[in-house]
């Protein structure tokens, strides 16, 4: 009874402490209400409450906010609906609404920048990067996939009578695929000591640790900025990830800079892997 309670409070603080009609671009309420040849069944912002309610409790898949909003008439009041959508209508509002999603997650960046100044204007105007990814569901991801090449690579090492100098690990890196077979956006990728394949990003903080963009590495981006290593260059994963890394610098804060013309950092952070004479020279 004292958790029912506590979330109410919780609930009726959000409510109170966020306005939606400042969040939310009008282009996005516009694209939402043009026709569509029958009234929609679930309005934007109930839609937008639910995928807020999703981070803040860190529900991990739609079908477990659903089961959520149906078992919670806090929940379902806060968000605003009388019946709570299936599975197919979250999947469809963030496919149909996507580039809506990140204009809004722009317009924020905006919105909270002054906020950011106030709290600390030393730590606001630090601008800090990195990149990662994010591992996707994928065959080349089973351990089971990378672990037979190596083994493979094992035994034609000792068949072979080989020296120390063949690395079956980076003859396994060379061997295997650039990217998923099911999807070339997903990369194969070297993050934190193992391989795998994943959606990579850039990712933009200030000082404050506050993230201000994030930028996926997919098709149109790439497209946009031709000059960014996606192929192995090498048959080093630590040396082909330093050389795209450096590559995507430079256009991740250039586009990022061009939405957000009012951020304007006095210190820069990065790692070593960005220590070259023209990220210096750009910046």
């Amino acid at each position: 009874m004292l958790l029912l309670q506590y979330n109410s409070q919780f609930l009726s603080l959000l409510d109170e402490a966020i306005n939606l009609d400042e969040i939310v671009p009008v282009s996005f309420v516009t694209h939402f209400h043009a026709s569509t040849g029958r009234p929609r069944k679930h309005q934007l912002y109930p839609m937008l409450k639910a995928f807020l309610i999703q981070r803040i409790f860190s529900i991990p898949t739609d079908m477990l906010l659903i089961v959520f909003l149906k078992y919670s008439q806090e929940l379902r009041d806060f968000c605003g609906f009388d019946v709570v959508p299936d599975a197919s209508k979250f999947t469809r509002f963030k496919q149909d609404f996507l580039m809506d999603l990140q204009s809004m997650f722009d317009h924020m960046v905006d919105m909270t920048e002054p906020i950011c100044q106030k709290l600390d204007p030393h730590l606001a105007a630090m601008t800090i990067f990195d990149t990662s990814g994010i591992e996707a569901w994928v065959t080349e991801n089973n351990p089971k996939y990378a672990n037979r090449i190596i083994k493979q690579l094992k035994a034609f090492k000792k068949s072979h009578n080989l020296d120390d100098s063949y690395d079956p690990y980076k003859a396994a890196y060379g061997s295997m695929p650039t990217h998923a077979a099911s999807n070339q956006a997903i990369q194969q990728m070297y993050i934190n000591g193992h391989f795998c394949y994943a959606y990579k990003f850039g990712i933009v903080t200030n000082g404050l640790c506050i993230v201000r963009d994030i930028t996926f590495y997919n098709k149109e981006f790439l497209k946009a900025h031709p000059d960014i290593v996606v192929e192995k260059k090498s048959d080093s994963p630590d040396e082909d990830k330093s050389l795209a890394d450096s590559k995507a610098l430079l256009p991740v804060l250039i586009d990022f800079f061009q939405k957000h013309p009012l951020i304007v950092p006095k210190t820069f952070w990065c790692d070593a892997t960005f220590d070259t004479i023209k990220i210096y020279r750009a910046l």
